[in-house]
């Protein structure tokens, strides 16, 4: 059974349709927004008498309320080959059916973009409520070998609404600081939540001794180093120093990320949006 992701949001939907968060339009709601003439909002049975007493222009006011509307949801992905690297491959697909499960629970739709050097159509699901689509999707992923780097990130806003939309960004984030300010830049019209998918094996499993090859996965230059346990706490320093100035970019920007160290949790990230909307 897939669990839910338990997401809201610190802004008001613009979007006119009826659903579980906070918008921008009046209708049927518990909230009250504020009041308005009757002519405008001809209901009689919310007339506030004691607003139209106090009214100076003697004219009757009707309480109107603040309609709970839909979001639009989107999973933003790197699908460059580090991110084939060990578990990441399947915790972003467990991440993305979790994501589109919660939307459609919610009566939210649900997109998908997912990005390597350059945004291919096959990679591309349109925001719906298509639970099939998604499952077929999947399925495509699950077999797919990641290559290459992840340079259509900064392309990948062209294929959102304009409306603002709530975006998860899942990634590694093995690539420059300059690309990643670029993507959040032009992300800045929408909520984006980042999600880094890192795994120890990459930086905390290192022995202390012995010789280990390293391979860029996504240019397939190999590199061999005679492993010291000096060499080891630099490797974690420049790991832990990397982990900072991501969070650094991340602020910068107004998002707070959340780093998968140790595999996938829904738990986890529950915890993580339950703090960003606290």
């Amino acid at each position: 059974m897939t669990e839910t992701l338990h997401y809201r949001l610190p802004w008001q939907s613009s979007s006119v349709y009826p659903g579980a968060h906070p918008g921008q339009m009046i209708g049927a709601g518990q909230l009250f927004k504020r009041h308005e003439p009757l002519i405008a909002s001809p209901d009689p049975r919310r007339i506030d008498l004691r607003a139209s007493v106090l009214d100076p222009f003697s004219s009757y006011r009707v309480r109107v309320y603040q309609q709970q509307s839909t979001v639009n949801v989107y999973l933003i992905a790197d699908m460059s080959a580090s991110m084939g690297y060990a578990d990441k491959q399947q915790t972003l697909l467990r991440f993305l059916l979790t994501a589109a499960h919660s939307a459609f629970d919610y009566g939210d739709k649900f997109g998908f973009i997912g990005c390597t050097e350059r945004i291919e159509q096959r990679w591309l699901l349109p925001a719906g409520q298509h639970l099939g689509r998604v499952s077929t999707l999947a399925k495509q992923l699950e077999g797919l070998n990641f290559t290459g780097g992840a340079n259509g990130l900064q392309n990948a806003v062209a294929f959102l609404p304009a409306e603002r939309s709530l975006v998860f960004l899942l990634s590694d984030c093995h690539f420059q600081l300059t690309q990643l300010r670029a993507v959040l830049g032009s992300l800045q019209g929408h909520d984006v939540i980042p999600l880094v998918l890192w795994t120890q094996d990459e930086y905390a499993a290192l022995p202390n001794w012995g010789l280990i090859s390293f391979q860029d996965m996504e240019n397939n230059t190999t590199r061999t180093l005679f492993m010291r346990p000096a060499l080891r706490q630099k490797i974690i320093a420049a790991y832990q120093q990397r982990q900072h100035d991501l969070k650094n970019t991340f602020r910068a920007f107004g998002s707070e990320p959340l780093f998968i160290t140790e595999g996938y949790s829904t738990q986890t990230i529950n915890r993580h949006l339950q703090q960003r909307a606290a």
